[in-house]
């Protein structure tokens, strides 16, 4: 899968969680609650990487990451369905 294809997956997520809103599902907020947790969690995995770094460090880095990232997925997926 591409990162343009994962970008529009996860634009499409939320678009739709917002428009569950707007129709008054209460599930919705919950289900953006925790896309902004596992967003806030991907944002401090991607603090760790610095200048200093190497190939090795941040491959390391970014397996971690994508951990995170998948989960985030399986989320949206999950609340999406």
């Amino acid at each position: 899968m591409e990162a343009e294809d994962i970008f529009n997956q996860i634009e499409e997520g939320i678009l739709d969680i917002l428009a569950r809103i707007d129709d008054g599902d209460e599930t919705a907020l919950v289900d953006l609650k925790k896309i902004k947790r596992y967003i806030a969690e991907l944002n401090d995995m991607l603090g760790v990487v610095d200048e200093n770094d190497d190939i090795e460090s941040i491959k390391e880095k970014f397996d971690e990451l994508s951990k995170k990232f998948d989960e985030f997925l399986m989320a949206v997926v999950k609340v999406v369905g």
